[in-house]
């Protein structure tokens, strides 16, 4: 079990190494201030997940995740070479097909809100396989605590705010809402 911690703390501290050279560039093309912009994205945020998509024979009937956005900052998967992620596009699902030892970005809502929508939080879905098992290992990393995302088109507002309307939208609506619960009213 030690080795597994040890060969997942790697991963955490290179995927943190992606998502920060990522974010920086994103800023970048936003001209963001690099100091404003810095708590924007925080390494002891960061969280790895892993996925266990087991073998389904009734694939085509059943979701192995539904559709939904991530509320990260960045999430980043590394997904074994069994396919069934799914990415929505232009009112298409799109297969993503797996590429040796590629990683996939997915943009959350988190970006989406500090870029004034300049860039889009990625709804996405996972498909079941039924020939094989999937796996995937995900990093998500998020606004440091308590640091303000201000964002012309938005409400100001922290990630525990976010996280907090999210789970009462779910609670109370059986789904998540996202971030037009922040936006600011069209008039």
């Amino acid at each position: 079990m030690c080795s597994t911690r040890l060969l997942l703390e790697e991963y955490g501290r290179h995927s943190a190494r992606i998502a920060t050279t990522v974010f920086q560039a994103m800023a970048k093309s936003l001209n963001l201030n690099p100091e404003q912009s810095k708590p924007y994205l925080s390494e002891s945020t960061g969280f790895i997940r892993v996925y266990r998509y087991p073998l389904c024979s009734m694939a085509n009937e059943t979701w192995g995740m539904e559709a939904h956005t991530d509320s990260s900052v960045l999430s980043i998967m590394n997904q074994e070479q069994v396919g069934g992620f799914e990415l929505l596009k232009d009112d298409k699902w799109l297969q993503v097909e797996p590429i040796p030892d590629a990683l996939i970005l997915n943009l959350g809502d988190m970006m989406q809100a500090i870029s004034n929508d300049g860039y889009k939080s990625v709804k996405h879905r996972v498909k079941p396989n039924k020939y094989g098992e999937r796996y995937s290992i995900c990093y998500f990393v998020f606004p440091a605590e308590g640091s303000v995302i201000q964002s012309p088109k938005y409400k100001p507002f922290t990630y525990s705010d976010f996280q907090a309307q999210v789970q009462q939208d779910i609670k109370t609506m059986g789904f998540k809402i996202g971030l037009d619960r922040f936006k600011f009213k069209q008039v």
